[in-house]
């Protein structure tokens, strides 16, 4: 990504999060939140930072398995990367998938483009996991919110499309070019670009699709994965004197995973608050506790993030530094 590039996007990013700010606060009570931050509970704040750093431990290992049939790569290396590309994430949104593919290629000289096609493995189970949630989400509260279904269908959207890319990895390079020519057709001109691009390089990432037992054991830790950033949400809430039902929490995670694919602002400011109020909305009247609660969230989680990314990108030397010789 230019550097033109990258400033236009945080631009429009920061402003994207402070329209969202602006509507989480919204008649809020400013006095209200004040008293909540100022009373929350140790213990489960500490628990939300517990989860949080499970989580990046989760990712990495399922990155190591869905890495397997291409090359054995340390986990600590992924594991230090997965961190970096969290933090460029959360400073300038989208930046990290390219950081963390081109860092683990350089220092495992393996081609980045097959690094970065196994990040697009990542994203595939990513909404696989939110579809999943979704529909266990239906049956819990049948009648949700028009907002909340449409993340839902969105993800869904999203899950139909990449499967519909790795497949197309496995037909005749015939009708390989015809898929192509339907995605000219049908999506945005850059964005096609991109996923042709991408059928063309990193047909090597992709290797994980043809296992079985890859594919289960990346899908369950994908579960495992987001369960504990479910877990941290629950606890932000229960931080501040709420007990959240899973329905709100499910809720809550859906609209940050499906905000999040819009670009955001630093530390996700904004994107987090509003999906932590309408998350809660529909069975919460009031809107100061959840907005505390968002608040617990990106101090527990994604401030600690940034935080040790920029401590890992310091250790490693960055992209520029020695491959791993072993």
């Amino acid at each position: 990504m230019k550097i033109r590039d990258q400033f236009k996007w945080t631009i429009l990013g920061i402003v994207i999060g402070l329209v969202f700010l602006w509507f989480s606060l919204s008649g809020i009570d400013f006095d209200s939140i004040v008293d909540s931050l100022a009373g929350v509970k140790f213990f489960p704040a500490i628990m939300a930072v517990i989860a949080s750093l499970l989580f990046m431990l989760i990712k990495a290992w399922r990155w190591s398995v869905i890495l397997g049939p291409v090359a054995h790569v340390r986990m600590s290396l992924l594991h230090s990367a997965v961190y970096i590309g969290t933090a460029a994430n959360l400073i300038i949104v989208h930046s990290g998938e390219v950081l963390r593919a081109a860092l683990v290629g350089r220092k495992s000289q393996i081609a980045s483009s097959a690094i970065f096609a196994s990040i697009g493995v990542e994203r595939v189970f990513d909404f696989m996991v939110v579809v999943t949630l979704f529909g266990v989400l239906l049956i819990i509260n049948p009648e949700l919110p028009e907002y909340v279904t449409a993340a839902g269908f969105i993800a869904l959207f999203l899950v139909i499309v990449g499967l519909i890319i790795m497949l197309s990895l496995f037909i005749p390079s015939k009708m390989r070019k015809q898929l192509a020519a339907l995605l000219v057709r049908f999506l945005p001109e850059k964005f096609s670009e991109i996923i042709i691009k991408q059928l063309k390089h990193s047909l090597v990432g992709f290797s994980a699709l043809g296992s079985a037992s890859t594919l289960i054991n990346a899908f369950l830790l994908s579960l495992l994965q987001w369960g504990c950033i479910v877990g941290a949400i629950w606890l932000s809430a229960s931080s501040v004197g709420y007990t959240a039902t899973f329905a709100m929490v499910i809720t809550v995670w859906i609209l940050m995973v499906i905000g999040l694919t819009l670009p955001s602002s630093p530390a996700q400011l904004g994107t987090i608050q509003l999906a932590f109020t309408l998350g809660f909305s529909f069975s919460l009247n009031e809107t100061q506790i959840p907005f505390a609660a968002s608040v617990v969230y990106t101090c527990c989680v994604n401030i600690p993030y940034m935080i040790i990314g920029a401590v890992c990108w310091l250790r490693s030397g960055g992209i520029s530094a020695q491959p791993d010789t072993q």
